[in-house]
């Protein structure tokens, strides 16, 4: 394990208030893979469905959204409130929902992570991590889950189910990484998709 990875390890005992064995940590290689080993570990609800704390961000941004848009939904299409070109919303977003927003994939160029990861280390400093393959297929709900993961230390302090912890480990990876949530995978691998050592 890399300095990267051993890093995130111990953020995620930190957070999730356990040990995670070396032999066991050495074979988390993606998100997902960790979520569910927290899940397993702290003996939580194994299932995936979203729950009531998603169900009051999205709420709470449906009527933020109201402003934007007339009647948004969960499947309302992000590039259809903001379509390519358009001001970037998320700083009035985050005023009126009064947590903090992810940068949006739609609204510009992505931001430099916080940290040098591996791959700017082997490609320069000007190299940015993919995004996901088709943004604008991301809806409101994806919208909503971004909301709650970047915001997992206030709205999930004691996650009780493997959505709750699969939001706080994209959260932590987003913190520790450098790297804006939206552009975090549960199947993404912490050194091959993520570039971390």
């Amino acid at each position: 394990m890399g300095l990267d990875t051993v890093e995130l390890v111990i953020a995620f005992e930190e957070y999730f208030q356990l040990a995670i064995p070396d032999q066991e940590a050495e074979k988390l290689n993606t998100v997902g893979e960790v979520a569910a080993c927290v899940t397993q570990f702290k003996g939580l609800s194994t299932d995936p469905a979203r729950t009531a704390a998603y169900y009051m961000v999205l709420a709470k941004l449906l009527g933020c959204l109201q402003a934007v848009h007339q009647n948004p939904t969960e499947d309302t299409l992000l590039a259809a409130l903001w379509p390519p070109g358009t001001a970037n919303q998320t700083t009035a977003l985050a005023t009126c929902l009064q947590l903090e927003v992810p940068a949006l994939p739609s609204l510009g160029p992505p931001k430099q992570p916080k940290r040098t990861t591996w791959l700017q280390r082997l490609f320069g400093p000007d190299y940015l991590a993919p995004h996901p393959s088709d943004w604008s297929a991301c809806t409101v709900a994806d919208l909503a889950d971004w909301i709650l993961a970047q915001n997992y230390a206030n709205l999930l302090p004691a996650p009780a189910t493997l959505y709750e912890v699969q939001r706080a480990t994209i959260g932590i990876t987003s913190y520790c990484g450098g790297i804006d949530v939206p552009e975090i995978q549960l199947t993404d691998s912490f050194t091959n998709d993520l570039g971390m050592d």
